[in-house]
């Protein structure tokens, strides 16, 4: 396996290799904007260089809040896999970086191939969502 796809550790080799096939290469630069609040989510990106600010609407006019910081192997825009949505944040790049996407028709393309393996690829994003879930609560605990 190419190690610019370390976030696919969690597979076996051949299962690797299969996702991988399905990924597609973007490179942006730092201050680029990965994708907006209000654009359509089709696509689940993997952070394999660089790093990404998270950016969401405080409520208060149209001012924006940093609520994330992302480094190489981060996952984001992960609802893209599951459910016709349009995007809740603001992602930019704060150094150059490279990320590889897996369109949400792929990844229906792989759960007809290998239902097992697509379920398993689900569990693993669940973990990291959940970790992620369970940290934010944390900070918000702590805030109030």
């Amino acid at each position: 396996m190419e190690s610019s796809f370390v976030f696919l550790d969690f597979l076996d080799e051949a299962e690797g290799r299969l996702v991988a096939s399905l990924l597609n290469e973007k490179t942006i630069s730092a201050g680029e904007v990965l994708f907006n609040y209000g654009d359509p989510a089709a696509v689940l990106y993997f952070l394999s260089q660089g790093r990404l600010s998270v950016h969401k609407f405080t409520g208060f006019q149209e001012k924006m809040q940093v609520i994330a910081l992302l480094d190489p192997g981060a996952i984001v825009g992960e609802t893209a896999l599951v459910q016709d949505y349009v995007r809740h944040t603001r992602v930019v790049a704060i150094e150059d970086c490279r990320l590889y996407g897996l369109h949400r028709e792929d990844f229906a393309a792989l759960k007809d191939q290998s239902g097992a393996l697509a379920c398993r690829f689900l569990e693993h994003i669940l973990s990291i969502v959940t970790l992620r879930l369970e940290k934010t609560s944390d900070r918000l605990a702590r805030v109030l």
